[in-house]
Order: structure tokens, then sequence, then C-alpha cells
């Protein structure tokens, strides 16, 4: 990483010819597609009824589509039979009906062929599938273009064979589909970041914001910091105008009324579909609390849950207690652990040395990143867009954070790692960012450094692999 050029506009003199990006591209095709095929075979031999349990919420979130299917319109989240059990509101009593829509009328195509309720549930997990694939596409567009060869695939194999990412990618959940949203808001950036905005790049911006608006809250982070990175590439320092003029003015005002119009046309009816129904309570929030009062069983109504704040817990003894998951468990530690990958309802784990693995992969990246910034900024050649990236990455990162930490102690404990799974690019960026550093400082030799990053790839594969076919059945 040792420039901007290098790490934003790739400028390094290793561009690959025109025959090169075409084999790359194929290559990638190629690997997207089969990464798509294992996903669909996977979440197709684990049918919805053989476990209704099996995969998180996924039960009652798969009511949504079902009553599209049964009905021929989205719920209202008043219905009785989408209602969720002990907690006593609905999904649907959200905006957030993407998946809703997209599934149930993928269920409308599976119904015409069969009646076969697994068939039907794999049709609505098809949302999930091809989020997943859409994701491992662009952490490999984002890995090539920000780090280029060997560590834009070290990039893309930390992201797209994250156990837990391939997990979400399996059953019917908005999780995925954020995190769809959000490699497409990266990808959109990075774009800009090397020859400023355009119709292309401004249009999957736009198309990524609305997927994310339309997932899941976590994920808002992105959408925060897109309106930062929008204005910060128009204006940075770096222009020779420090402001738009002219026709380069009338530009910026057309593209921007597009990524505007973009998004309001995608999200504005799910929304104002939702403050009509829930009495100008657009995002839902206090409907959802109102429900789970009025129908929740007792401890899990939002008045009598036992939540840390409830309790009298410090946010500290919040992170360490085990009250809520026994003895040697707390919420760093399983939700570290579900972060790389658990499945089940949270209670099948892999083994013990993948998630060791794992924290020294992470620990050492972001060791290895820190010490390359201070080198960078020591030297000068720490420029605006490198400065602008990390550090709107980082805030992403921290907010999303935040929010997690605020809904477990505030809210409902869920030591999850799904959770903060939206700020998984982030990470992966100070993850390999670092590493790349690191390589590169003590491999001279460009040959071994080729090496230490094929070791990690097939350290990866193989943990996937044995986590899949070991632990998943």
């Amino acid at each position: 990483m040792e420039s901007e050029q290098t790490l934003i506009t790739r400028m390094s003199g290793q561009a690959d010819t025109a025959n090169g990006s075409r084999r790359h591209g194929r290559m990638l095709l190629l690997i997207v597609a089969i990464y798509c095929v294992a996903l669909c075979y996977l979440s197709y031999h684990r049918p919805l009824s053989a476990d209704p349990d099996y995969f998180p919420d996924e039960k009652w979130r798969i009511q949504l589509p079902l009553f599209v299917y049964e009905h021929g319109y989205l719920p209202t989240g008043y219905e009785e039979e989408v209602r969720i059990g002990l907690w006593g509101f609905s999904y649907a009593n959200y905006p957030l009906l993407l998946t809703t829509v997209v599934g149930g009328f993928l269920m409308k195509i599976a119904g015409v062929f069969t009646q076969n309720p697994d068939i039907l549930v794999f049709a609505a997990r098809l949302v999930s599938i091809g989020a997943a694939t859409v994701f491992a596409w662009f952490a490999m567009r984002i890995g090539e273009r920000v780090f280029g060869d060997p560590y834009g695939w070290m990039f893309g194999a930390f992201a797209a064979l994250l156990p837990q990412v391939m997990f979400c990618g399996l059953y019917f959940n908005n999780d995925i589909v954020a995190l769809a949203g959000s490699a497409m808001i990266v990808y959109a950036w990075v774009l800009a970041l090397e020859r400023c905005w355009d119709v292309r790049n401004v249009v999957l911006l736009a198309i990524g914001v609305a997927v994310v608006s339309l997932s899941y809250y976590n994920a808002y982070p992105w959408i925060l910091m897109s309106f930062v990175v929008y204005g910060a590439v128009w204006f940075h320092p770096d222009r020779e105008r420090k402001l738009p003029q002219g026709s380069e003015l009338r530009r910026c005002i057309r593209l921007t009324v597009l990524a505007i119009i973009l998004v309001l046309v995608c999200i504005g009816p799910l929304f104002i579909r939702c403050a009509m129904l829930n009495h100008g309570d657009f995002l839902g929030l206090r409907t959802v609390e109102e429900f789970g009062n009025r129908y929740g069983a007792e401890g899990f109504s939002p008045e009598t849950r036992q939540t840390p704040k409830a309790l009298g817990m410090s946010l500290p003894e919040m992170l360490t207690t085990n009250h809520y998951l026994g003895q040697g468990n707390n919420w760093l530690e399983f939700t570290f652990k579900s972060f790389v990958g658990v499945f089940g309802p949270m209670s099948v784990f892999l083994p013990t040395v993948v998630y060791m693995v794992y924290a020294a992969i992470i620990g050492l990246g972001l060791v290895g990143f820190v010490a390359d910034v201070v080198k960078t900024v020591r030297k000068r050649e720490y420029r605006f867009r490198r400065g602008l990236f990390d550090t709107v990455l980082a805030f992403t990162a921290l907010i999303v954070l935040v929010l997690a930490l605020q809904y477990s102690y505030a809210t409902d404990y869920q030591a999850q790692g799904r959770y903060v799974l939206p700020l998984l690019l982030a990470l992966t960026y100070y993850v390999v960012g670092g590493w790349r550093f690191l390589l590169q400082r003590t491999c001279s030799s460009e040959r071994t450094r080729y090496c230490c990053v094929g070791v990690f790839l097939g350290m990866v594969i193989a943990i996937v692999l044995i986590g899949f076919t070991v632990y998943y059945w």
C-alpha cells in the first residue's frame, strides 16, 4: 500500500492489458457461478420443513413472502398470521420489504409449476442466494480495483468466503441483502474516487442506497457516509477548481437529481405505505414496540424484557457478563464467533482453531494497517482520497458497532455477529491493507508474496469446505 495511487486509482504500473482484463473477467464470472451453484446446493438440501428452527428467524420471515404468494398483496403487519409468536410484532410492521416483494414474486412463479412447500421456500431463498452472489461479485471487483493482484483475491475471499456470509446466503433473510447493497455502494465510491461521478456509478450508488434502505437499519451507516463521499468527490481540495463551475456544475446538478429521483422512486412507496398504515410511523419502530407490548409474552415484550439496561448493568458489564449466555460465554466472544461463523440456531460452532485463525488474521491485519498509515503520513504521502476512503470506512464500522451495542444494551440482548455484519467490507479493507503492508515489508520477492496470498486463499477455502461438509449437515 505504497501510495494513494496504488490504493485508490491503481496507477502503480500494474495496469492490465485488454486481453488480461478479459481473462480476469471470465475467471471472475466462473468463480461467482461456482459460488452461486454451491449456495443453491447447500440451501436446497436444507429444507425448512426438515428443521424450521435451523436458520435464525427464517420461519418468521418466510411468513411474509408466503402471505404474498397466498393472498397476492403485501401484509400490513396487523394480520395475526404474520405475527412473531412470543414477541408479538411482525416484520411486516417495518418498511424493509424488498426481500418480501421479490421473494413473493419468485414464489408465485414457482407456484405455477408446483405446490411443494419446500420448493416454494427455496424459491424465496433465491433472494438471499442472489444477494450473496452479488456481494461476492462486487467484493472481488472492489478488491481488484483497490488492491490489484494478488491482494484483490485476498479481499474477495476474506469477504465472500467468510462462513457466516455464506450461511446467510442459504436462507431467507435481510442481512445478506444489506451486504449486497453495501458492496454496491463501496464499488460506486471506488469508481468515483478514480474518475469522479458519472451516470454509471451514480446509478450504482442509488441502487445500493435503495437496497440498503429497504433491507436493514444497521446497514444505514453506509447511506450516511455516501453523502460524505458524494460531496467530497465533487468538492475535494485536489481538484484544479475547488468548486464545480459552468458545465461541470450543471453535470453535478443533473447527476444529483438523478440519484435522488432513483432512490425516492425505489424506496418511497414502501416508506409512504408504512407511514400510512402506522399513523405516521414510517420506520415502524414505534409500532413494533406497541405491538410487542400488546401481544408479546411476559419476558419478551419491551416492557418486561430483561435487557442489560433494565438490570442496571453498565455497558462494559454487558460485554463481559455471562448472565445471558452461561458460564464461559459473553457478548464479545459470542458476537465474534457468530461473525466468523456459527450455524444453526446459534448452536453449531466451528472448531476453536478456526476462530483463533480468524482472530490472528484480523488482529495482525489491523496492526499492519495502522503501521502503514503511520509510515505513509510520515513520508507525507497520505493524500486526500486515501484519507477520505480510510475515514468513511472507519466511521461506517464504528456506527454499525455502536448501533449493535445500543440495541443489545437497551432494546434486546443479541450477541449475534449478523448484527455487526454490515461492517464486514470496512474490516476487510483494513485487514487486507494491513497484510499487504506486512508482506511487502517482510517478503522481498514478489513470488513469495504471491505464495503467501495463495496459502491464505487455500486456508480460507479449506475452512469453508470443512465447515459446510462436516458441521453444516
